[in-house]
C-alpha cells in the first residue's frame, strides 16, 4: 500500500556477463514499480543488449572505457552507474545489486537525498560506521585509512558534482597514484565519497546475512524477538543476499525452519518463526526466481 508521496526517483541497475538473466532484473523493476508511484524511470547498465526485458527498463550499452575486460574483473565496470551522461538530470537515484529483493517502497531510500552531493550505501561491520572518527582518520592519513561500505545498495543524485564515473576516468587516464582506489567498485566509491558518505539505515535495507545471520545462538534468538527489531524489519524496502553462500535462489528452495549456515560460521534459521513477517513478503517479491522448467532464474 502505497501511503506516502516522494519526489520522482530513478531505478539503476548494472549487468555484464551472464551471472544474472532478465529474470532478475524484471523482478526488481517490477517489484519497484508496485510499490512506489514515484518510480519515474529504470535504466539498465550493461555491456551488451538484453532481450527479453520488462518494457519499461530503458537499456543503456556502458561506455568503452568502462566496458573492458579489467574492469570487469575488478568490478570497476559498476561505477558505470553513476555515469551523469546516461542519467536523467537532476534527479535522485537508487542503485541495487541484481541479488537484492525488494519488498517495500524504495522512493523511502530516494528521500534521502537533499542536496546533490549526498552519497548514501550500506555502511562497514562494526559500532563506527561512517561516522566522524572514521572521517578524521581520513583526513589525518591522507586517505590511507577509511572506512569502506558496501555497493549493493546506493542512493545518490545524478547532479553530483564531480561525477564519480567521470572522476575515476579521468584519475585512471591522468594515471594517478591511487592503486589502492581505483582496483574496486567499493573501494573507489567510499575514497571519492569518503567526507560526505552517510550509511543506509538498517529501517530501510539489509544484508541478509548481518540482519539474520549469527555467529552467537542466545544473541540471535534474542534479537528475533525483541519487538522493535520486528518493527524495525516490517519497515524494511529492501534486503540484499550478497556473498555465494548466501544466494537468493538457494534459500528459496529451503522448507520453513531449515537451517542456514555459511563457511564463516554464522548460521541463522530460514524461518517465519525467527525471521517474522519479512520472509513471507521476501518470498512474494522472489517468486519469479523459482525455477521454471527445471532452470533456476532463466529467461523464458
Amino acid at each position: 500500500m502505497q501511503t506516502e508521496t516522494f519526489k520522482p526517483w530513478c531505478l539503476v541497475l548494472v549487468l555484464w556477463g551472464d551471472k544474472y538473466s532478465a529474470v532478475h532484473i524484471n523482478a526488481i523493476v517490477t517489484n519497484a514499480f508496485l510499490h512506489s508511484a514515484s518510480c519515474s524511470e529504470a535504466i539498465l547498465m550493461t555491456d551488451c543488449h538484453r532481450e527479453n526485458l520488462d518494457e519499461r527498463v530503458r537499456q543503456v550499452v556502458i561506455s568503452d572505457d568502462l566496458n573492458r575486460p579489467e574492469c570487469k574483473s575488478n568490478y570497476t565496470i559498476k561505477l558505470s552507474l553513476f555515469d551523469s551522461r546516461v542519467l536523467p538530470p537532476h534527479r535522485p537515484c537508487v542503485y541495487l545489486d541484481l541479488d537484492t529483493v525488494v519488498i517495500g517502497d524504495l522512493g523511502r531510500i530516494a528521500a534521502l537525498i537533499r542536496d546533490p552531493n549526498d552519497l548514501f550505501m550500506l555502511p562497514p561491520g562494526g559500532l563506527q560506521g561512517f561516522g566522524a572518527l572514521r572521517r578524521w582518520l581520513f583526513w589525518l592519513t591522507g586517505g590511507r585509512h577509511m572506512a569502506t561500505g558496501n555497493s549493493s545498495i546506493v542512493a545518490f543524485h545524478s547532479g553530483m558534482d564531480p561525477n564519480l564515473t567521470l572522476e575515476f576516468l579521468r584519475l585512471r587516464s591522468a594515471s594517478v597514484a591511487l592503486p589502492k582506489v581505483l582496483d574496486n567498485d567499493d573501494l573507489f566509491i567510499s575514497w571519492f565519497g569518503q567526507r560526505r558518505l552517510k550509511a543506509i539505515p538498517p529501517h530501510l535495507g539489509v544484508m541478509f546475512r548481518r540482519e539474520f545471520l549469527t555467529r552467537f545462538r542466545p544473541l540471535g534468538w534474542l534479537l528475533n524477538r525483541l519487538p522493535w527489531v520486528r518493527r524495525r524489519r516490517d519497515a524494511i524496502v529492501a534486503v540484499t543476499f550478497n556473498g555465494v553462500e548466501h544466494k537468493l535462489e538457494n534459500l528459496l528452495q529451503l522448507p520453513d525452519g531449515a537451517l542456514h549456515r555459511d563457511s564463516k560460521g554464522r548460521f541463522g534459521y530460514w524461518s517465519n518463526k525467527e525471521m517474522g513477517s519479512i520472509r513471507d513478503k521476501i518470498l512474494k517479491a522472489a517468486a519469479n526466481l523459482l525455477p521454471h522448467d527445471g532452470v533456476m532464474g532463466k529467461s523464458p
